[in-house]
C-alpha cells in the first residue's frame, strides 16, 4: 500500500511540476515554487527527485505505461502500424493532448529536460517489446522485435515532435509519422530510394 501511495504522490507532483513549466513556458520555476505548488516541502521534493528536471519522469513513465497498455489491447491481425496508431491515439487522448502540445516544446528546448525525456523514451522501447513481439509474431529477444520496437518508439517520438512543432492533431501526427517509416531510407547504401 505504501508503494501505491508513493507512486500516486510522485505522479501528482510530476504533473504539478509539468503544469508549472507549461505556465512559465520554461524551467525557470524554482524548486521552492514547485514544492509549494505541489503542496509538499522542499525536503520532500528532494526525497522524490534529485533535480527539478527529473520531476517529469513519473508523468513520462505513466504515459509510456499507458501506451504499452493500449498496445496490449490491439488485435494482431491488423498489424503493428495500426496497433501503434490506435495505441498512440488512445494513450495521448483528448485530455492529454493539450499538455503534450504545450510541454513538448519546453522539453525539446531544454537540454536537461530533454535528457530525462530521452531516457524515458528509451525505456518505452523495452516496455512495449513484449507486445510488439506478440503483434509481429516473433520471439521477444529477436532482432526483428528489437527493430520493430525501435521503429514503433521512434514513430511515437516523430508524432510528438509533429504535434509540438506543427500543432498537428494526434491522429494525423501518428499517421504522418508511420507513413515516414514506409520510406526505405536505411534499405540502400546511399539512403535514397532506388528506381
Amino acid at each position: 500500500m505504501a508503494t501505491a501511495r508513493r507512486t500516486a504522490l510522485l505522479l501528482r507532483v510530476s504533473q504539478s511540476c509539468a503544469a508549472a513549466f507549461v505556465e512559465r513556458g520554461d524551467t525557470s520555476t524554482t524548486i521552492a515554487e514547485l514544492a509549494e505548488r505541489a503542496e509538499i516541502s522542499e525536503r520532500t521534493f528532494y526525497r522524490c527527485f534529485a533535480t527539478k528536471e527529473e520531476s517529469i519522469w513519473p508523468m513520462l513513465d505513466e504515459g509510456n505505461r499507458s501506451l504499452a497498455t493500449a498496445l496490449s489491447a490491439q488485435a494482431r491481425e491488423f498489424g503493428l502500424a495500426a496497433a501503434v496508431k490506435n495505441a498512440f491515439i488512445a494513450s495521448v487522448g483528448e485530455s492529454f493532448e493539450p499538455m503534450t502540445r504545450s510541454l513538448m516544446p519546453i522539453i525539446f528546448g531544454d537540454a536537461a529536460l530533454r535528457r530525462v525525456w530521452e531516457s524515458a523514451t528509451f525505456e518505452t522501447m523495452e516496455l512495449i517489446r513484449p507486445e510488439v513481439a506478440r503483434l509481429i509474431d516473433r520471439p521477444e529477444t529477436s532482432l526483428d522485435t528489437t527493430a520493430a520496437s525501435g521503429q514503433a518508439t521512434l514513430a511515437v517520438v516523430a508524432a510528438l515532435r509533429e504535434m509540438a512543432d506543427l500543432r498537428t492533431p494526434a491522429p494525423e501526427a501518428i499517421t504522418r509519422a508511420l507513413g515516414a517509416f514506409s520510406k526505405p531510407y536505411l534499405a540502400t547504401p546511399t539512403g535514397k530510394e532506388q528506381s
